[in-house]
């Protein structure tokens, strides 16, 4: 019976995240549409269209955070060029709770994900935003007509209630990425290694790069593809970089039986 009733409020919540992740959508859709007609829509702009452009406006936000800075993301690929996971590093040096919410599907499409986002929580994540000190928040809209993803800077208080009260309900539904008294799977260096690797680099420019002897790159070189059971150099970086669906359909055979 106990299981039962944990079950159903499992379901509940559930549901719960379905329809307010939808009015949030509905929500930020109708501002967007606002705006692009030249209505008035105070405390909601446009932050950047496309990875590069969204990138530059979160790097520019960074300096404002003082307290909080919590991240959700249904889907987390890997970019080896990706300079993001720096700017968590800096804003973790000055002191700002950094956290993260995303399915575990990610971990599948990014596997150094719990390596180099520690504080990476894995749950229901069914909205896309950034909350900044609980009063700033950075949300996605509809893609552009390229088909570029968009990104919008609010301070808007119908936006941020509802934001936060997705983080709520998704946190009570989430767990953490690495367990507690555990290590992630990949040391730091080890990240380092694998982002040249998926770039092509060749390991004396990786030891070079690095300034680390030729043994060391090559041992673990060993470890990642031990690790992601890849058989080569080539189908690590594959792995890697998200594009095969292998874990994918081995997470899902798992789940099945």
């Amino acid at each position: 019976m106990h299981g039962d009733s944990e079950r159903q409020h499992s379901t509940g919540a559930g549901l719960d995240l379905y329809a307010a992740a939808a009015d949030l959508t509905q929500l930020v859709s109708g501002h967007v549409v606002e705006l692009l007609a030249g209505r008035p829509t105070p405390g909601f702009r446009r932050l950047g269209v496309g990875i590069a452009q969204i990138d530059r406006g979160l790097t520019a936000l960074e300096p404002t955070a003082q307290r909080s800075v919590w991240t959700m993301h249904p889907i987390l690929g890997y970019d080896p060029a990706n300079e993001m996971t720096r700017l968590d590093d800096h804003t973790r040096r000055r002191g700002v709770d950094l956290r993260c919410i995303t399915t575990e599907r990610s971990l599948n499409l990014y596997p150094l994900l719990t390596s180099e986002i520690p504080h990476v929580h894995f749950g229901p994540a069914r909205s896309q935003f950034i909350l900044v000190d609980e009063s700033v928040a950075v949300v996605g809209g509809p893609h552009s007509e390229e088909g570029y993803p968009t990104a919008w800077l609010t301070t808007r208080s119908d936006v941020i209630t509802r934001v936060r009260a997705i983080w709520d309900l998704t946190s009570r539904l989430s767990h953490p990425g690495v367990p507690s008294g555990q290590k992630p799977p990949f040391t730091a260096r080890q990240c380092q290694i694998a982002r040249r690797l998926v770039l092509g680099a060749k390991d004396s420019t990786i030891a070079r790069d690095l300034d680390v002897s030729l043994r060391t790159v090559t041992a673990d070189v060993a470890v990642l593809l031990h690790t992601l059971g890849a058989g080569s150099r080539a189908e690590a970086a594959h792995l890697l970089a998200g594009g095969s669906h292998r874990l994918d359909a081995a997470r899902l055979r798992a789940n099945a039986t």
